[in-house]
């Protein structure tokens, strides 16, 4: 049996940076620069010592391995909200080029290796950052600046046992199927009634947040005037005798047989 000195379970938390990629070069340095400054003072902000966190960055990336102890609920709860208000300051005079984030959080096996970070639970939360929902619900919000979403085990554990204060209906239930990866997420929106999104249809509009308020009617509408013009036919239905010496059926064209 090999036993690495560095092993351990940790919370491990992922975020990348949307439309990183289509930025030139000074764009892309800048972005690298915002990122960090906002992590540190969300981080600062929600009572939380980011020089205690193992970082690994690559670009419009960062993982970050947290210590499980006390401050675990306050990384689920007050980290993600402190986020969320430091990206909204950033972009509120910025109608273009706004900072839009994707977080993942995930507690399991991870400890240093040779070319970065080792461990089922670094593989599993980036599994979870790179899910088609998560991607899909940042896109389709177009209002928000952050999505996010927490592993099965940080939800039952940590948020519906009420170690938080966010409540179980704050969180959508989603599945996650990225390579080898099959698991469950809980995602969430700030701002946003993520129960609405609609992240099965991948032709949906990506300014869609809301479903369509018109309700759909399987009663064909009716005309608001008679229609002019002859008919093509007329049908006269009698169930019982009728006492019709002088009647007149079959009215035709305008011409009375």
């Amino acid at each position: 049996m090999q036993h690495h000195e560095d092993f351990g379970r940790r919370l491990c938390v992922s975020v990348d940076a949307e439309g990183y990629g289509q930025r030139d070069d000074r764009a892309q340095y800048d972005m690298q620069r915002t990122l960090v400054q906002i992590l540190d003072t969300a981080a600062a902000r929600a009572g939380l010592d980011r020089t205690t966190w193992r970082r690994q960055g690559v670009g419009d990336e960062e993982l970050s391995l947290i210590p499980l102890g006390p401050d675990e609920p306050r990384l689920i709860d007050e980290f993600p909200r402190q986020l969320d208000a430091e990206l909204a300051r950033f972009n509120c005079s910025r109608k273009e080029d706004r900072l839009r984030l994707r977080m993942a959080l995930h507690v399991g096996v991870a400890y240093p290796a040779d070319n970065g970070y080792a461990g089922q639970g670094v593989v599993a939360v980036s599994r979870l950052l790179n899910a088609t929902p998560l991607r899909r619900a940042l896109k389709l919000a177009t209002s928000a600046n952050l999505a996010w979403m927490v592993s099965e085990v940080v939800f039952t554990d940590v948020i519906r046992q009420g170690h938080t204060t966010l409540g179980a209906n704050d969180f959508r239930q989603v599945d996650i199927a990225e390579k080898e990866y099959q698991g469950v997420g809980w995602l969430r929106v700030p701002g946003v009634d993520v129960h609405r999104l609609d992240l099965a249809n991948s032709t949906t509009s990506a300014t869609s947040e809301q479903p369509s308020a018109t309700p759909h009617s399987s009663t064909p509408p009716q005309d608001a005037e008679p229609r002019s013009g002859p008919a093509s036919l007329v049908t006269n239905v009698f169930n019982r005798e009728v006492n019709a010496a002088h009647g007149t059926f079959g009215i035709s064209g305008g011409v009375h047989g």
